[in-house]
């Protein structure tokens, strides 16, 4: 995100320079939803952190065949610091498509009639998606939206998602609402017809 005049030389000088004044996040995907985000085996269904790894010696604790290693056992290794150590990197955000909120908030699949009219009428009436899911505040948002919507979107907005990364060749999952308490509550719709 920048907050400068959109001229190309002054872009690239923000970027050249990192002007932290000027140059504010970046907006990306959560990388735990890579294929190989963590080490695991597939064949066992098992994911394992680096840490759990070294301590399995490499070798899968279930059938004793080797790992798959991850990207994350490959930074671990790289790196010349703790994780979570920064050095005056630029922040970022994490974010899941609007469309993927409001298919979980609603418990449907994203395309779906429901999930496309929310959709539409939240970029309609509030701005464009990034619009809905940085700035836009949380009242006005539930002017418009499912009151699950909008959790769901404070939810993602103070990184309380629940992570489950990548390994061996299986895609990584987010889940934005997890446990009993978190199913879908969609209400069936009035009978209007006979038919």
């Amino acid at each position: 995100m920048l907050d400068c005049e959109l001229d190309y030389d002054e872009i690239l000088r923000v970027f050249r320079e990192r002007d932290r004044s000027k140059f504010l996040y970046t907006i990306e995907f959560f990388p735990e939803e890579g294929k190989y985000h963590f080490d695991g085996h597939r064949a066992c269904q098992l994911r394992l952190s680096p840490q759990e790894t070294r301590a399995a010696g490499g070798r899968c604790p279930s059938c004793g065949r080797p790992i798959t290693v991850g990207v994350m056992s490959r930074v671990e290794a790289l790196a010349d610091r703790p994780t979570g150590e920064a050095t005056g990197r630029v922040p970022f955000r994490n974010l899941i498509p609007l469309e993927e909120i409001i298919a979980e908030a609603l418990g449907a699949q994203p395309g779906t009639g429901a999930v496309r009219e929310e959709y539409f009428r939240l970029v309609h009436e509030l701005g464009s998606e990034f619009a809905v899911l940085l700035d836009a505040p949380p009242a006005d948002v539930a002017r418009y939206a499912h009151p699950r919507v909008v959790d769901g979107l404070r939810r993602v907005r103070e990184g309380r998602v629940v992570i489950h990364p990548g390994y061996d060749g299986v895609f990584g999952e987010i889940h934005i609402f997890q446990g009993a308490d978190d199913q879908p509550r969609v209400e069936e719709p009035a009978q209007t017809s006979l038919f």
